[in-house]
């Protein structure tokens, strides 16, 4: 893997090649490996060769020593068809000293002109026309904007809207009080308006959903080791990205150290460009959420087409010190490739998967520590909305055998993590991950990267079939992630046929019957349209760049 430095204006610094091990994490110090660029600013790009399109996951994390201010930000590709595509985020200023960077990356080769437009709460709209050249990187202070647009409250909506290109434009929002000890990523999305519920109906329910797998409530998780008396403020952002009224419908699924339960939330109709503040501990004072639930996860659905509403969830004390966040999102994977976990004395790692679907999963999660080589299983059968909770630091520090008996050494301090779905082929897990920091009372949220399928092919061809006799054929795919082929015969039932059943027939399965010797027939097999559908959503090719500081890689091609 070749990874290098683009500074703002677009020149680049080359650094040392990096060689990783399956299943092996590894840290590039980027202010170590380029101390030249110290206080400066740019992306960070990954060229790197593999037998799958996604067998590197990176991510960045920007940290301020001394302070207890980290961003996960997750690597993602370059897509080349993202014409129409707009990107759309929430703005929040929590109090008057904290600072904020909107930065903008173009990674292709060409100038984008694109519209920036800032929204108040209310959905009043503030535009700009700009420009960034090819490979640059470019920063705004959104509340400087808000302030000479004369926008009011303290939260709004972000639109970037590029003419050609789209795809080439990527962006990232941080906000951050050194002050105050505090900082939170506001995730941005992509808004494609060609998106269909058949597209990204991945549970199969007919209706369109995001999942905030990790909210904090209002009493915080003992093993967070924040002060004793730490009351938290859990607060949701729900942002209409259209000119239209759509309506948000909320439910709840929270834990307590003993028991977990379900809650059924607002309905919530939104105006055109809206944005609206959920005040969850007010739900608990309603008793919709029991006060000694320590956490929950958010699901929230439309009936509305994908990407016209998103949403961001914070959880903060009010001096904004002590709290953590978790993000939405519409991904179900049947595999999902984890990166860099922690423990040590002052840091542990809680890791969660979700079954999003209608039927129960058993769900698999695996660390994979010893550059790889060591792996420590566990399973777990979820029922629907149901999630396993790992703590990483317990699993080492209680000894707790996996599956086989396995314990984790008592000195292990980082690894990688793999979640994968044994029960569907089509798979209908989410994830989400917090990584916790006892000094600074900080919580870093960082998620994994769900694989997903390449086209499907024949088990056997050509096939052999007997006269009179019979021969059982299948469909198998691999996934981008490089692992092992996988059965996924099931998703193709009822599509086989032969192109001259007087020669040969086979039934819904794939067994063909042969029924004249020293003939050749050809088997046609139709596309299953719900399997072809999830690779067309899921797939993407991958060329990482991303927003820099220290990179954190994973390689998830199997040995």
């Amino acid at each position: 893997m070749l990874p290098l430095l683009r500074t703002s204006d677009g020149g680049e610094v080359g650094l040392p090649a990096v060689t990783i091990k399956p299943a092996e994490v590894k840290l590039v110090d980027i202010g170590a490996s380029a101390p030249q660029l110290a206080g400066k600013y740019g992306s960070a790009v990954l060229r790197y060769r593999s037998v799958a399109s996604r067998g590197l996951y990176a991510s960045v994390m920007i940290q301020d020593p001394g302070y207890a201010i980290a961003f996960h930000i997750d690597g993602g590709e370059q897509p080349q068809n993202f014409e129409g595509t707009t990107r759309e985020g929430i703005w929040w200023l929590p109090n008057e000293t904290a600072a904020d960077h909107l930065v903008l990356t173009n990674q292709g080769r060409s100038v984008i002109q694109f519209e920036l437009s800032l929204y108040d709460r209310a959905g009043r709209e503030f535009k700009q026309h700009l420009t960034i050249g090819p490979s640059q990187t470019t920063r705004y202070s959104v509340r400087q904007i808000v302030r000479a647009a004369h926008l009011s409250g303290s939260y709004g909506g972000i639109k970037i809207r590029a003419g050609i290109h789209a795809g080439s434009l990527d962006s990232v929002h941080f906000i951050f009080d050194e002050q105050a000890g505090f900082s939170a990523l506001l995730k941005m999305f992509d808004y494609d308006s060609r998106a269909t519920i058949a597209q990204r109906d991945h549970a199969g329910t007919g209706t369109w959903t995001l999942r905030a797998p990790m909210l904090a409530l209002s009493q915080p998780d003992p093993v967070l080791a924040f002060p004793n008396n730490t009351v938290l403020q859990p607060e949701m952002f729900i942002r209409n990205t259209t000119g239209k009224e759509v309506i948000v419908r909320l439910r709840f699924n929270w834990r307590s150290q003993s028991a977990t339960g379900k809650g059924l939330g607002p309905t919530i109709k939104l105006g055109p460009f809206e944005t609206r503040l959920i005040d969850i501990s007010m739900l608990q004072d309603d008793k919709i959420l029991p006060k000694e639930a320590n956490w929950t996860s958010v699901v929230l659905t439309t009936k509305g087409l994908p990407d016209e509403v998103m949403a961001v969830a914070a959880s903060y004390d009010k001096t904004l010190r002590y709290g953590t966040q978790t993000p939405f999102s519409d991904q179900l994977s049947f595999k999902w490739e984890g990166s860099r976990w922690e423990y040590d004395t002052e840091h542990d790692s809680i890791i969660t998967a979700g079954n999003g679907g209608i039927r129960p999963s058993l769900a698999a999660f695996t660390i994979a520590y010893n550059e790889g080589k060591e792996r420590y299983e566990l399973e777990q059968m979820l029922q629907p909305d149901e999630q396993m909770w790992i703590d990483v630091g317990q699993l080492i520090r209680e000894q707790v055998p996996d599956k086989n008996g396995k314990v984790l050494p008592v000195d292990l301090s980082s690894g990688s993590y793999e979640l994968r779905d044994l029960t569907s082929v089509n798979g209908r897990l989410f994830e989400g991950k917090v990584i916790y920091d006892k000094t600074y009372g900080h919580v870093a949220y960082g998620c994994g990267g769900p694989c997903c399928y390449n086209m499907p092919y024949l088990t056997y061809n050509p096939l052999g079939v007997p006269f009179l006799g019979t021969s059982g054929n299948g469909v198998d795919t691999s996934d981008n992630c490089g692992g092992n082929p996988i059965p996924v015969s099931s998703s193709f039932y009822y599509n086989w046929n032969t192109a001259n059943h007087a020669i040969a027939t086979v039934d819904y399965r794939g067994t063909h019957t042969g029924e004249l010797a020293g003939q050749q027939a050809r088997t046609h097999l139709a596309k299953s349209t719900k399997f072809m559908a999830d690779i067309a959503a899921r797939c993407k090719l991958a060329i990482l760049s991303v927003p820099l500081m220290s990179v954190i890689l994973r390689y998830t091609q199997g040995a």
